[in-house]
């Protein structure tokens, strides 16, 4: 696998109006959970405020480049992946991922362009230290977390130090990949539990958490990746 930077594509809409990518792409209700004290809630947009899909869509490219989705891209023979580099909303289900076929791949089209739209695996079983990830191979440890393409961005070890603070926020691997204060759905169900789904993210870019299949969390969403058969 071979990571190539970052590319604009795509945009996301709702109820017919684009919505730009978040500017704070975390946590949207601190009374729940405050990461550090003096951070401003993030402004994802929440789709329990309006839980039909017919009302969200990924669209083709907007005029305004400001309102391009961005992606990491990776490549290996025959396949091109392109990861969202943060969450588009939060307050969505595993559930609501899977119904809507975004869990396992759904197909789309960007610009002409098909695509298989679905999340990332990352693992069934944590490591006995969180912050280490999954016991198992998995996408999220591997391109993510940077260990399975050695050109793609390299996290630092102080990025999974505790307790959060300024610094992971401002680090540069969280400003490539804004994994800081949310936690994204990833695929795979866990093994020890069967409504307990894997979450990647929230204290550190390979931190492994686990919540209930049908719950919708303020810091938990949904990062989309692409897959294009070359």
């Amino acid at each position: 696998m071979e990571y190539f930077g970052t590319r604009q594509l795509g945009g996301f809409s709702h109820a017919g109006q684009i919505l730009a990518p978040a500017t704070r792409p975390w946590i949207t209700d601190l009374a729940a959970l405050c990461p550090y004290e003096g951070l401003q809630p993030g402004n994802l947009p929440e789709f329990e405020r309006d839980p039909d899909w017919t009302n969200w869509a990924l669209t083709d490219s907007p005029k305004d480049s400001s309102e391009r989705l961005n992606w990491h891209v990776f490549q290996d023979v025959g396949t091109r992946l392109l990861i969202a580099d943060r969450m588009l909303m939060s307050r969505v289900s595993w559930q609501d991922l899977d119904e809507a076929g975004y869990v396992y791949g759904t197909e789309i089209k960007i610009d002409g362009k098909p695509f298989r739209c679905r999340l990332l695996t990352g693992g069934d079983t944590p490591c006995d230290d969180p912050y280490q990830g999954a016991t198992a191979p998995n996408e999220w440890d591997a391109l993510v977390g940077g260990g399975g393409a050695s050109n793609a961005p390299q996290p630092d070890p102080a990025n999974s130090a505790a307790p959060l603070s300024p610094d992971h926020l401002n680090a540069p691997h969280n400003a490539l990949w804004n994994w800081f204060g949310a936690v994204s759905w990833t695929a795979e169900p866990v093994a020890s539990r069967t409504d307990g789904r894997a979450c990647r993210g929230y204290h550190g870019p390979t931190y492994f958490y686990i919540n209930t299949v049908n719950h919708r969390h303020e810091d938990i969403g949904w990062r989309p990746v692409l897959e294009e058969v070359l």
